[in-house]
């Protein structure tokens, strides 16, 4: 603390404590601007991609203490045939990142082919090209795009702007992303998030760099199925704990993936605790396929529950993400959901905004050929 003082003290610290004061709010500024133009750009929820298909999840074997949980593997269940629905490159968008945000942090290679498209992009974001100078565009909306047919890799997925190719995931990101990319293309949807361009057009070449905001492959799609009945997906939000979901092990348990990390979607809904001098206090109760798997603390329901009066006003029931982590032995979920301060009032005209229907979780998928040279 003393160095920190004298340090500050002295001019040549104080000018570089305001350096370091004035850089952390314009990173900060730098987000918020960011986050304002991906709302404008994502507002609305994907629409329903044909008829509701339960998903089988992975399973779970326990007796009733669950002292000898053990996993099934995917493998010994009923074998699941490949999805042959009809699909269409044009689908309703399917926003990789459900709303997260997210600086672009997956590499794209092979750049350098790609150049004239490139260049396009970025004229296209209002960020020119010009000969000896850096262009750069950020939030920039771009397709995942799985080609079966690539003559050099069968699991190539490339990242398209307007249909034309950027750029490929390198290989070994492509290994890792193309399962989920291929079920939502199999699902009829067209898997989109944003990238951030730059370039610098040398004269005789351009030195270009693309990177696309990716979450893991494991939190891209929900494991489960949207309930039936008029639903709406609450825009995703910050971090929340779910309590009391050990209690609910039983039901947990069964939707803990191989992996131990997944996406699920969850409802909420109002209830409502009796004190013991009879006062009665609201609180949010959070479903999994119809079943009580938790609860929030007071103050989250208190952030919650006027969305939640809303929709069950207009008879909606309100949906959520939930990440799980865990094991055969225990299970966390913790809630994503916006809170009702930070709904805006377009979101609540527009709606209902139904969950995205997904294909269920199979060892492949059959999608259209994709490749072009």
């Amino acid at each position: 603390m003393l160095m920190l003082i004298v340090t500050v003290s002295s001019p040549a610290g104080f000018l570089l404590a305001a350096g370091i004061v004035g850089l952390m709010f314009l990173l900060r500024k730098r987000r918020r601007d960011r986050q304002a133009w991906e709302d404008a750009t994502w507002a609305g929820s994907p629409a329903s991609a044909g008829q509701r298909i339960a998903v089988p999840g992975v399973q779970i074997e326990a007796p009733a203490n669950h002292a000898a949980a053990k996993r099934i593997a995917l493998e010994a269940q009923t074998p699941i045939s490949p999805a042959t629905r009809p699909v269409s490159s044009s689908g309703p968008l399917y926003r990789v990142s459900l709303g997260r945000s997210e600086w672009p942090n997956v590499e794209v290679v092979g750049e350098h082919a790609h150049s004239h498209a490139i260049k396009s992009a970025l004229r296209a974001s209002k960020a020119p090209i010009a000969e000896r100078r850096d262009s750069e565009a950020e939030g920039v909306q771009v397709e995942l795009v799985a080609e079966p047919d690539n003559p050099y890799d069968v699991n190539a997925v490339s990242v398209r702007w307007r249909k034309q190719v950027l750029g490929y995931l390198s290989r070994e990101d492509a290994i890792r992303y193309a399962q989920p990319i291929r079920r939502i293309i199999a699902s009829g949807l067209t898997a989109a998030t944003t990238a951030r361009i730059w370039a610098y057009d040398s004269g005789d070449r351009l030195q270009a760099r693309v990177t696309v905001a990716l979450p893991e492959p494991e939190l891209i799609a929900p494991l489960n199925e949207a309930p039936t009945g008029v639903t709406t997906l609450v825009p995703w939000g910050s971090a929340i704990q779910v309590l009391k979901e050990e209690d609910h092990f039983d039901i947990l348990f069964n939707h803990v993936p191989p992996e131990g990390i997944g996406l699920l979607l969850v409802s909420l809904h109002k209830a409502t605790r009796t004190l013991k001098n009879g006062t009665e206090r609201p609180f949010v109760e959070v479903r999994l396929d119809g079943e009580r798997v938790g609860e929030l603390s007071n103050v989250t329901s208190a952030h919650l529950l006027p969305l939640l009066e809303h929709t069950e006003t207009i008879g909606e029931t309100a949906l959520a993400y939930a990440k799980i982590t865990g094991s055969a032995l225990a299970a966390q979920l913790v809630l994503h959901a916006a809170k009702a301060t930070e709904i805006s009032n377009e979101w609540l005209t527009e709606g209902p905004h139904p969950a995205p229907q997904l294909l269920p979780r199979a060892t492949r998928y059959n999608v259209p050929p994709a490749y072009t040279r």
